[in-house]
């Protein structure tokens, strides 16, 4: 069940995109220039703020949403 009330961050969407297009954590943190622990600890709130069980039920519902691109 996805929280009506969450707010993304500009990072988090970034993230979110990068999850989407596959990649890992350790390719987030290079990507966007931060940490791997910085990278785990968004998509660990992204989970948490979109009420996913895992990444693969995030992917569908940011995809359902329209919150991201796909190429």
């Amino acid at each position: 069940m996805i929280h009506s009330n969450y707010t993304i961050t500009e990072r988090e969407t970034e993230v979110l995109q990068l999850i989407v297009d596959g990649l890992t954590d350790e390719q987030i943190a290079y990507e966007l220039k931060i940490t791997i622990h910085t990278a785990n600890a968004h998509r660990k709130h992204l989970l948490e703020k979109m009420a996913a069980n895992n990444v693969a039920s995030l992917v569908r519902e940011a995809i359902k949403k329209g919150m991201v691109k796909l190429v």
